[in-house]
């Protein structure tokens, strides 16, 4: 993962730039019937099942086997805490780590305008399938989502981000808060804590649309459910324990209280 990760660090630089990088997306590398849903609004059907999916992995008690959660001591940057993620539609990594943020975010409140997105067709894991969070937007008494879609998927600029959000990301997307400088995904905490890998690898939603990782996600039986659901319950747990632990049916959960455990050990490394 090192590797990629200089890689990611590499290509942001260049995106923000406005640098025309090679391997550019091309529309002509996409199959056609992905190509069409490009930038529609996501379907209600398939966020209901997210939102189930979700609230099958609360029931889930295992820890993760490696917590991609680092314990920071950062600026708050609101009220109610705000979860920044910061990333670009071409980015595969990005795609990976949305479908982790959404199904967290569906616990904490209501997401709506998320549309189709496939990151870029000419990188590696191409067209793997996920949204974009450009016109996201997230309503909850909990929680505040903030997110910045940096480049598209032929690498031009898309959202700038504030100056908020380039203080942070210049602070902490650095070592020794990660291995490698400016990489993406960039997911902040409010401070408290920084999501340094995807929840999910790319690899793991190869070959698949949106409908069918949906329905892996869904079905408690599958290997996409296994593999992601304790990462959920694990940022699950960090957004419980700086709001306050609301709400009871998510901060109360199973799920989340095994994996509360773990950041008790986390916050205790950082205190020493």
């Amino acid at each position: 993962m090192s590797n990629i990760v200089l890689r990611f660090s590499l290509t942001l630089v260049a995106a923000l730039a406005g640098l025309t990088l090679a391997g550019a997306a091309s529309a002509d590398a996409t199959p056609p019937a992905l190509a069409a849903q490009l930038n529609r609004p996501v379907a209600p059907a398939l966020m209901q099942q997210l939102e189930r999916a979700s609230s099958a992995g609360l029931r889930i008690t295992q820890r993760p086997a490696v917590s991609y959660i680092k314990a920071i001591q950062g600026p708050a940057l609101g009220k109610p805490p705000v979860l920044l993620y910061i990333g670009a539609d071409f980015c595969p990594y990005c795609a990976a780590q949305r479908w982790g943020l959404a199904l967290t975010l569906l616990r904490f409140g209501q997401l709506s305008g998320v549309r189709y997105m496939l990151s870029s067709p000419t990188d590696v894991f191409a067209n793997t399938a996920t949204f974009t969070f450009q016109f996201a937007h997230f309503s909850s008494p909990y929680l505040q989502f903030q997110a910045i879609e940096t480049a598209n998927r032929a690498q031009q600029k898309l959202m700038p981000m504030t100056a908020q959000a380039k203080q942070v990301f210049g602070t902490f997307d650095v070592p020794p808060y990660v291995q490698f400088a400016y990489g993406i995904p960039f997911v902040y905490l409010d401070g408290a804590y920084l999501l340094t890998q995807p929840m999910i690898s790319p690899a793991s939603l190869q070959d698949m649309d949106w409908q069918q990782i949906a329905t892996q996600l869904a079905d408690p039986r599958s290997a996409l459910f296994a593999q992601i659901m304790p990462q959920v319950n694990a940022l699950s747990a960090a957004i419980c324990r700086i709001d306050g632990n609301q709400p009871t049916r998510v901060c109360a959960a199973p799920g989340v209280m095994a994996a509360n455990a773990g950041l008790a050990d986390l916050e205790g490394i950082l205190a020493r």
